[in-house]
């Protein structure tokens, strides 16, 4: 479970000025707020938050007269995919649908108005700064009270920044594929013929299967590979889920795709190695 808590005033690129005191980053209107969450994993598409307010007594006690709820914004820069989900309870379930982004979604938690109020300010009472003593704040619905860190969940194998595709413009039974790259964010997308998108698809036990994708590893990273040296000298290829791939690259001992010791089959192996059945002599 990775466990994420956002400091009220801790350092941003960003001031935050609102008319209503929020717990976030930048912004020290709740001076020992702190926001704890919990973020767990538990499904392909699924995920578990908790919810932890603390030192901002104001948001806590809107939140248990219900006029304040706990949510989680799902969004894809990428698709423009963007949901809110609420939760009256500070333990939430999100799930989401892959075949709406085509990447790995953002996670940000948030607690938000959901009735309005109108409320003066006592900093004893409320944990706000002295800066909102005595001042009357109108609370509109939809105002945010607490913003936490974005979540980004990183690819933890190759396979999570490879995608497969039927190529329908590919004759039946050719056993054919080509291997391009998106950006923003980039991804390898790998363009079947019928017969072995079915075959990669829906045969996962199959041998030949396993075989096919080494080689497929292969053919990214040759791409990688390429598309990095075409490049101009200073610079690189930047995005988060390359900075993903090079950090587990590393975590294997294995050559950066910029390195003059990268080859791309001998890295694809590593990680993916062809297994032999072993054969008795004479056979």
């Amino acid at each position: 479970m990775t466990h994420i808590v956002t400091v009220a005033g801790s350092e941003t690129s960003a001031t935050s000025t609102r008319c209503h005191p929020t717990l976030e980053a930048g912004n020290v209107s709740f001076p020992n707020g702190r926001y704890a969450v919990h973020f767990e994993q538990t499904g392909q598409t699924i995920n578990l938050l908790k919810h932890d307010i603390q030192n901002a007594a104001l948001i806590r006690r809107l939140l248990d007269e219900g006029a304040a709820r706990y949510c989680c914004a799902v969004s894809s820069p990428r698709s423009s995919y963007r949901r809110i989900h609420f939760s009256d309870k500070a333990s939430q379930e999100v799930e989401w649908n892959a075949s709406d982004m085509g990447e790995r979604p953002l996670f940000t938690p948030m607690v938000i108005a959901s009735k309005t109020r109108t409320l003066r300010l006592i900093p004893e009472r409320d944990e706000v700064h002295p800066i909102w003593a005595g001042q009357v704040v109108r609370i509109e619905k939809g105002f945010r009270l607490a913003v936490g860190s974005v979540i980004w969940i990183k690819p933890t194998t190759f396979l999570h920044l490879l995608r497969l595709q039927l190529d329908t413009e590919m004759k039946e039974q050719e056993g054919k594929f080509r291997v391009d790259a998106e950006t923003q964010p980039f991804q390898f997308v790998a363009k079947l013929s019928p017969d072995l998108h079915r075959l990669l698809r829906y045969k996962k036990e199959e041998a030949s299967r396993k075989h096919i994708m080494t080689h497929i590893v292969t053919a990214c990273f040759a791409l990688l590979q390429r598309m990095e040296r075409e490049i101009d000298h200073d610079e690189t290829l930047a995005d988060r889920n390359l900075e993903a791939l090079a950090e587990l690259l590393a975590k294997e001992e294995l050559p950066h795709w910029g390195e003059d010791s990268f080859r791309p089959e001998e890295v694809a192996t590593n990680l993916y190695p062809h297994h032999l059945q072993d054969h008795k002599q004479g056979e």
